[in-house]
């Protein structure tokens, strides 16, 4: 019995490696294609890859780069976006990002906002939900290392600052935790979604019978609202919101 596990776990770890091994030569062909200017071949070989099940930002980064050379300014955007989610920070990402949405062709005016919600955003915004638990915890254990002063020293200053310093990063530690949970929120119930279609009218109702609203292009982000069988009910920042087709879109 416990040859037959020792068996198994073998076989498990050797899928696993020959899993990375496949993944390795397909991503050294997809960049040796993307280099040698095949930019279709880089792209069916990255897809292959994320289709695998492999999530990275430089993969979908390399995946937007194959589609901007390509002229798919669409779904440049959307991997661009993805890549983005993953890597918030990273400047290349924003630059490239950047750069394709200055090729779309809609360019709609954002809603204004409230101050206070633009300054929630912003600070929300500020690092990805793992930066902002770490950043959470690393509070935690100097709130723990003041407290403990506070409690082992003989000196009364120390003891101040131990106690005062520790409830303040203590307090400060729980509102980090709360930023970290609804960025995480954010993350996993991303609404937000890229125009994949050359162009698509926008109608009123879930049917090509309603009433004509807008025209969006490729590259456009929207905000998912609400789907009813193939149609999906999209909001754009300007705050206009319509009906049109799920193929046209994808989600990021």
């Amino acid at each position: 019995m416990k040859l037959n596990r020792l068996f198994i776990l073998f076989l498990f770890l050797f899928s696993l490696s020959l899993k990375a091994s496949e993944n390795t030569i397909a991503l050294d062909s997809a960049n040796a294609a993307y280099s040698k200017g095949n930019y279709e071949k880089a792209i069916k070989l990255y897809e292959s890859i994320i289709n695998k099940g492999e999530v990275a930002a430089e993969l979908y980064f390399n995946l937007g780069n194959a589609y901007y050379k390509s002229n798919n300014i669409g779904h440049a955007i959307l991997n661009y976006e993805k890549a983005k989610k993953l890597s918030p920070d990273d400047d290349d990402i924003a630059a490239n990002l950047k750069l394709a949405n200055q090729k779309t062709e809609d360019k709609i005016e954002a809603a204004p906002q409230l101050f206070l919600t633009t300054w929630k955003n912003g600070i929300v915004d500020m690092m990805d939900e793992k930066s902002w638990s770490e950043f959470c915890i690393l509070l935690l254990i100097i709130s723990l290392v003041l407290f403990g002063i506070y409690i082992f020293t003989a000196s009364r200053v120390l003891k101040q600052i131990g106690f005062f310093g520790g409830s303040v990063l203590v307090i400060s530690s729980v509102i980090v935790f709360f930023i970290a949970k609804h960025k995480y929120e954010l993350t996993k119930s991303s609404s937000e979604a890229i125009i994949t279609s050359a162009t698509v009218t926008v109608y009123g109702s879930p049917n090509e019978k309603g009433t004509k609203l807008f025209i969006l292009h490729e590259g456009t982000k929207v905000n998912i609202t609400e789907d009813e069988g193939n149609w999906t009910e999209i909001k754009i920042a300007n705050g206009n919101v319509g009906w049109l087709p799920n193929k046209s879109l994808s989600p990021i």
